[in-house]
């Protein structure tokens, strides 16, 4: 006889315990498998993205397709890597902006995309995370650092288009800051060439208004009435120096420091820091041929021996490149000189402030004694600023010695100079001897 089949008992309601546990520990496999294949967020990141996608209904995200492609460059890696990209893009159809794309080739890509994109992206399987972008203060290829792009960026956000000046590429002839301010250019520039490259750019068909006529004098910029696609195709083009809004002033008003006559009338003189606007052209970023670049110093260099003169001052110091570019000197300047220059207050000045030192450093040069040599001012100069932003490095300017005019030796870092700098979207590291 067959043993009796016993069969498991289960107390009353035991079955739909069971059934509900089961089907729990699936959700949570589905789950698991899931997020296997979704790329990843933080969850406060999310909440941000989705924050800022409702007040400007567009958000600038940094996407890994790969994280440990960076450990292998090649050709191969390259292509496989733009291919992903591309498959990424072609999901997301319209809710990728086509410009202001970035691939650093590594596994990192960045864009614009809308609320409908951050959904998709949160499902996804072409990606392994993505956040929003820390890239995104800085990835413009002309990033101006004096508001014009943060004016242009908030002005769409109001309106669909924005009515700008377009600074173009051009090679353009000598220039001259003039005493009232305003730029005359010396000649003719490739304004319809380089124009007409430009609008053979993709993003072309977002521009609008640009009437030739409007440029009699031939100056390198030109007027349009563009949309978010076409401002961050243009600030990528190759073709663009600068995108301003209309009518666009470069700190409208001149800072002039009072702190400086304080020191001058209290010690005989002050060392200080001229600083310029720059022409209709000016850039302090490195994207300019070699002639435009020479231009501009040479414009900034002209203007700020006009300036001093008119106060008194009977030499300019010899600037390094970087502070002609940028239109920057510094120097001492008796109190008369400086009362002079005050009260002139030249158009063509950004600001005028003294040196401070900070970090307990010593202030510059107040132990030296009148014309020191070269040597001397090497060894009490123990301090480099070096420039992030670009390949520059700003060395210390290197004033002519003239009788009872002393050198300045740069023994810390100024207060206004950082504040050049900061303005300028740049970084300082203050160690290092020179």
């Amino acid at each position: 006889m067959a043993p009796p089949i016993h069969f498991p008992y289960f107390p009353s309601g035991g079955i739909a315990r069971i059934r509900a546990r089961a089907a729990s520990l699936l959700a949570a496999l589905a789950a698991v498998a899931f997020q296997a294949t979704a790329s990843e967020i933080h969850p406060y990141e999310l909440a941000m993205l989705q924050q800022q996608v409702q007040r400007t209904g567009w958000v600038r995200v940094m996407v890994t397709l790969d994280r440990s492609a960076w450990r292998t460059r090649s050709e191969e890696q390259t292509l496989r890597l733009q291919a992903l990209a591309d498959r990424l893009y072609a999901e997301l159809g319209d809710s990728a902006f086509p410009t202001g794309r970035r691939n650093n080739g590594l596994g990192w890509i960045g864009f614009y995309t809308d609320s409908a994109g951050i959904a998709m992206l949160s499902r996804t399987a072409l990606a392994e995370k993505f956040s929003i972008d820390p890239t995104g203060r800085s990835w413009g290829r002309e990033r101006a650092g004096d508001g014009s792009f943060e004016a242009i960026d908030d002005a769409l956000v109001a309106s669909p288009t924005v009515e700008v000046d377009l600074v173009l590429a051009t090679e353009e002839p000598p220039y001259t800051l003039l005493p009232d301010g305003s730029t005359r250019f010396d000649g003719p520039s490739e304004v319809n060439e380089v124009l007409d490259r430009l609008l053979t750019e993709p993003f072309a068909q977002h521009i609008k208004g640009i009437d030739r006529r409007q440029n009699p004098q031939l100056a390198p910029v030109v007027q349009a009435k563009i949309d978010r696609v076409a401002f961050f195709g243009l600030v990528e083009s190759v073709h663009v120096r600068a995108v301003r809004p209309r009518g666009f002033v470069r700190q409208p008003s001149a800072i002039w420091h009072e702190d400086a006559l304080r020191v001058a009338a209290r010690e005989g003189r002050a060392e200080i820091h001229i600083l310029l606007r720059g022409g209709v052209t000016y850039t302090h970023l490195p994207h300019q041929s070699p002639k435009a670049r020479r231009y501009q110093m040479d414009a900034n260099t002209r203007a700020l021996d006009e300036i001093l003169k008119a106060a008194g001052v009977e030499a300019l110091p010899v600037l390094s490149e970087v502070d002609a570019h940028m239109g920057l000197v510094y120097l001492f300047i008796t109190r008369p000189q400086l009362e002079k220059l005050f009260a002139q207050r030249d158009p063509r000045i950004l600001s005028v402030d003294v040196n401070k030192a900070i970090g307990g450093l010593a202030s510059h040069n107040k132990s030296v004694g009148p014309a020191p040599t070269r040597g001397v001012r090497a060894a009490l100069n123990p301090v480099a600023l070096r420039v992030r932003h670009s390949h520059y490095r700003a060395a210390p300017v290197r004033a002519k010695a003239t009788a009872g005019q002393p050198t300045p030796a740069s023994s810390g870092i100024s207060r206004c100079r950082r504040t050049v700098l900061r303005r300028q979207s740049v970084a300082i590291v203050t160690t290092g001897g020179v």
